[in-house]
């Protein structure tokens, strides 16, 4: 398909809404400094064994973050990532329900897709923080390299799958919130499964997190709307395939001959 037609699809709804979400949750990212970084305290604690520096570690960055802020932080960077991820799920929920019904059920959606990524966030924060204990100053390559390995793996693939799924929504009463509420938090879960990986980089991006919120969300976005596959190991969705070139390579070496 022809980019120019790729960017005229943006210009349609629901993506205009969604990425004027995502922008505005850039934006309190910003104006409220939510895009603290885990703090540098490894050096703090070098002449310690990982599972000692653990606990250290693990106290320092509550007495500099509170739970509550580390929270918050993530809520906004969740707001600033994930919008445009949800077109074709929102437009399901949407054309599913009664019109009288359709903000009520988006916003059930929203609450159950949500809810799970709030669960995901801490662990997600500790995984982040034992990465940096573990490498120090390579923790963002280490991050890069993971995020990769795991794009370009079968598991990936089978939690996108999974993803594109939708489920039946419900028309009347308690049915059709269950429904868009199990239909949410289904997504979530397969959503944090495809996506854990890149949501890393921009934890352990230091100075750079504001920049890779949005980098990590195209890559996310990039790889929600690739052609699916069955999952195997592939080439990860944010590079050209090798494919063409190699079949340009044998098309010039048979020229040759």
């Amino acid at each position: 398909m022809p980019f120019g037609t790729i960017l005229l699809g943006f210009t349609r709804a629901p993506w205009p809404l969604l990425f004027a979400t995502a922008g505005l949750g850039l934006a309190l990212c910003l104006y409220t400094a939510g895009h603290s970084s885990l703090p540098a305290f490894c050096g703090a604690v070098e002449g310690l064994s990982l599972l000692t520096r653990w606990p250290t570690a693990l106290e320092a960055e509550l007495a500099l973050n509170p739970a509550q802020h580390r929270l918050a932080d993530w809520a906004l960077m969740l707001l600033a990532m994930m919008p445009p991820l949800l077109a074709m799920p929102l437009m399901h929920v949407w054309q599913s329900s009664l019109p009288r019904r359709r903000i009520r059920a988006a916003l059930v959606f929203l609450l159950g897709y949500t809810a799970l990524w709030l669960a995901a966030g801490p662990l997600l924060m500790v995984l982040a923080l034992l990465l940096q204990l573990s490498v120090a100053e390579a923790a963002l390559a280490a991050a890069l390299l993971v995020a990769l390995l795991w794009s370009a793996s079968p598991w990936q693939r089978a939690a996108l799958n999974r993803g594109h799924r939708l489920r039946r929504i419900g028309l009347f009463g308690w049915a059709a919130d269950r429904d868009c509420l199990a239909f949410g938090a289904a997504h979530g879960a397969w959503c944090v499964a495809s996506c854990w990986a890149w949501m890393l980089v921009p934890l352990l991006g230091g100075t750079w997190h504001l920049v890779l919120m949005p980098v990590a969300g195209a890559v996310m976005l990039i790889e929600r709307l690739a052609p699916g596959d069955r999952p195997r190991w592939h080439w990860p969705a944010i590079f050209p395939r090798p494919e063409p070139w190699l079949l340009t390579l044998r098309k010039a070496a048979h020229f040759h001959d």
